[in-house]
């Protein structure tokens, strides 16, 4: 029986961490193609651009509920927790994100709830992923 190469096992990440990559750059994804689909709108309707914020907490916490569910459905294990890091690693990028693009970026005390709303949405779909 030939031996199994322990070096290229440990060198691969778990199943968990890819697929919660995976279903992060999902959450990514969907918010990019929603947020160009209302900025057509906005460009070519009379929408006003009053709207903006509502439509980005909207489509974020939309892309966190789906990739959570995505990534609950693939791994079958621990849906609130898996679909509630998705919700957190989702904002935790965009917060990276913003202090590159955004120089005068600064956290403050409105992030608390926006860490409780994506937790709280990830795992929301988390649950609904796993009884798929």
């Amino acid at each position: 029986m030939p031996k199994k190469n322990t070096a290229a096992l440990q060198l691969r990440p778990p199943a968990t961490v890819i697929t919660v990559a995976k279903g992060v750059l999902l959450a990514y994804f969907l918010s990019l193609v929603a947020f160009l689909v209302f900025s057509l709108l906005i460009h070519y309707t009379q929408l006003s651009e009053s709207i903006l914020p509502f439509t980005a907490y909207a489509t974020s916490l939309v892309s966190i509920f789906i990739a959570a569910a995505y990534v609950t459905r693939k791994l079958q294990v621990k849906g609130w927790l898996n679909g509630g890091i998705t919700g957190l690693l989702y904002l935790a990028g965009l917060i990276v994100i913003a202090v590159i693009v955004l120089p005068d970026f600064s956290l403050d005390l409105s992030y608390i709830t926006k860490v409780i709303l994506a937790f709280t949405t990830g795992a929301a779909g988390g649950i609904f992923g796993i009884n798929l």
